[in-house]
């Protein structure tokens, strides 16, 4: 049966005007619902931005109780004690126990919940330098235990300013953000937890994934942390074994101080903000701008009130409309630079002392050659890497209108066999995106010229030690470098706090610093490149030594052990001379005395050898005198000729 075209295109036309009529219906009915998330959601969420992602998990909870712990002591320029454990309770589902006791100031028993549970609830929310960012490591390690298990967080708390130790057991309400408190009790001091007059301990069960890469970090993670703080004494244990970085010095860097706003960079919420510390007092703006920001005295307050041509009447009775023209005149004025003397840099003579003894975590089964063995004996052991040579290097600046100093440090030769480049913000070590950080940049960019030394020379007296070819020159030396920015806002590419942004002139002066410590190692790497050129030249003498040997025994019978010890011995004597121009001039294996009576023997038969000389000498003289005789004596001059001539024209007549 045949259909007309015409009613079949009138029949899908109809059918597709339907369509339209009931989707339009249905959208009408639709509604847009706006729901309000809770803080400690929104971050389980997106827990990215807290850098708690996939097998990251493990990494950032013992990154974060070490960071909290180093902040609770050195806040009142204590001596870290800080000991961490991570060991797998149940293989099976992926749950690790995370133990991590320190000799902080602790936290206020009444405290304790909301700075363990709540987020966006921390004492890190000032202008100053501090290891946080957020604030809300801790939070999420709590949310991450709620979340994926039914054990709650237990907590030991023994404040400075109080005389008891609380236990808590805690877990997060994910939906409110409020902490949810299943036990709180004090603490006899005959069963305390806490050895010292304060600290803190905290136990919290998680599920995560332990993989080789992710446990690599973390070993390498606690190491460099005792690099940059060689004054704390750092106790780590897992399923491994356990291990001590012991204290190396007791000089602590000065603790960071919180600073004013910087007036270049007021906002209109900061200037907000700034009133508002003043509703309970009749305070003029002019003496609020002087006052809330640094670097803006009462006579610059007054003149940015001119330029705005505003009145300096009670700063909480101005407008948005009138605050804003201070902000917009605070922008294009021009202001000294920020002050530094807030920040807290490591120093000089801490990261030399972090230099000088590198602790490296390795492992038994991965390295037999150690140097400390554990004390269980297990898996686990430390390694000391002590450089030859170690410099220093550090350049203050502005960045973003934020003071910042920069900090390098070098460590060459000793028992480091490779390159290694380390990176710290505000003295945490960071791991991650090394390729896209600036520190990555600053050392593709600056020659190894700077050394004295060629690309060439550095390929040929090094590229046979290295296992992994690479193509940069400086990758080839026994180097370790070491960049360490300190800021109240360090320029992070991302949320995950692991690789720097190349901001302002923030590379130009890390490049000055590293170029200063090539110049200071310049000398001890060309004194190297020289023993390593004579140790290859000395391979090839010994090579052909055998060979002249053979040459000089099928002409001469002769020792050739002793001939080939004496060539040997002239070889590296020759070589040690080129290397170290002072060494004496004298065999090894000779003392002193045998080197003076070689020496008088060899003069004397010098002596003797000239005497004979001389005798050789007037023997062929007196020949050649008696020669010149006889030749004389047949010898007929002109004379002689014309008389003998004569005579014989006579005889003829």
């Amino acid at each position: 049966m045949k259909i007309n075209p015409k009613l079949e295109l009138k029949y899908s036309k109809k059918n597709k005007d339907n369509l339209i009529t009931n989707t339009n219906e249905f959208n009408k009915n639709l509604k847009i619902k706006y729901n309000k998330k809770a803080e400690s959601e929104f971050f389980v969420d997106n827990s990215a931005l807290a850098g708690f992602t996939g097998e990251r998990i493990l990494y950032m909870s013992v990154r974060e109780l070490i960071e909290n712990s180093l902040d609770s002591c050195e806040i009142h320029h204590i001596l870290p004690n800080i000991s961490i454990s991570m060991n797998n309770i149940d293989p099976n589902n992926d749950l690790w126990s995370i133990c991590c006791e320190d000799n902080g100031i602790g936290i206020i028993s009444e405290k304790v919940p909301v700075a363990v549970c709540s987020f966006l609830t921390s004492g890190k929310y000032v202008e100053k330098q501090q290891r946080g960012l957020f604030g809300v490591g801790l939070k999420m390690i709590a949310a991450f235990s709620t979340k994926d298990t039914d054990k709650p967080i237990r907590v030991w708390s023994k404040s400075i300013d109080e005389d008891s130790e609380y236990y808590f057991e805690l877990r997060t309400d994910i939906t409110t953000n409020k902490p949810i408190v299943l036990n709180k009790k004090i603490i006899p001091k005959r069963e305390n937890q806490i050895n010292g007059k304060h600290g803190f301990k905290i136990i919290t069960i998680l599920r995560a994934r332990l993989s080789p890469i992710t446990k690599s970090k973390i070993y390498d993670y606690i190491s460099q942390t005792s690099i940059v703080n060689p004054y704390a004494r750092l106790i780590f244990e897992n399923d491994d074994g356990k291990i001590t970085f012991e204290r190396r010095t007791d000089i602590m860097p000065q603790p960071a101080q919180e600073v004013l706003p910087h007036p270049a960079e007021m906002d209109l919420q900061t200037l907000k903000k700034a009133i508002f510390n003043f509703t309970n007092q009749k305070i003029s703006i002019q003496s609020v701008l002087s006052t809330s920001f640094q670097k803006l005295s009462i006579e610059k307050a007054r003149e940015i009130i001119s330029i705005s041509q505003i009145e300096n009447k009670q700063a909480n009775l101005f407008s948005e409309s009138d605050l804003i023209k201070i902000v917009n005149v605070c922008k294009q004025m021009k202001f000294q630079a920020p002050n530094t003397d807030h920040l807290s840099p490591i120093g000089d003579k801490i990261l030399t002392t972090g230099m000088m003894s590198e602790y490296v975590i390795v492992n038994n089964k991965e390295q037999n050659k150690t140097i400390n063995q554990n004390e269980n004996g297990h898996n686990l052991n430390v390694r000391i890497l002590k450089p030859s040579l170690t410099a220093y290097s550090s350049r203050s600046t502005v960045i973003n209108n934020r003071p910042t100093i920069i900090e390098c440090g070098i460590a060459y030769g000793g028992n480091i066999t490779s390159f290694k480049l380390y990176r710290f913000a505000n003295k945490i070590p960071l791991l991650y995106d090394e390729g896209s950080d600036v520190a990555r940049e600053v050392v593709s960019e600056v020659g190894i010229n700077k050394m004295g030394i060629t690309k060439k020379e550095a390929k040929e007296q090094f590229a046979n030690d290295q296992k992994n070819k690479t193509d940069r020159a400086v990758e080839l030396l026994p180097l370790h470098i070491f960049f360490h920015i300190c800021s109240t806002k360090i320029p992070y590419k991302t949320a995950g706090k692991e690789s720097i942004a190349s901001e302002g002139e923030m590379k130009k002066y890390m490049k000055l610093c590293l170029s200063d410590l090539y110049r200071k190692i310049s000398a001890q790497i060309r004194k190297d490149l020289r023993v390593k050129d004579a140790e290859n030249r000395l391979k090839l003498y010994k090579f052909y030594i055998p060979l002249i040997i053979d040459a000089i025994s099928d002409s001469i019978k002769i020792d050739r052990n002793k001939l080939t010890e004496i060539f040997i011995r002239i070889a590296e004597k020759h070589v040690r001379k080129e290397t170290d121009p002072q060494v004496k001039d004298i065999n090894d294996s000779k003392n002193d005395e045998d080197y003076n009576e070689n020496k008088i023997l060899g003069i004397q038969s010098s002596q003797n050898m000239e005497r004979k000389n001389e005798g050789k000498k007037i023997k062929s003289n007196s020949k050649i005198l008696q020669k010149e005789e006889d030749l004389s004596r047949n010898k007929t001059t002109l004379d002689d000729f014309n008389i003998k001539g004569k005579n014989y024209f006579v005889y003829k007549q």
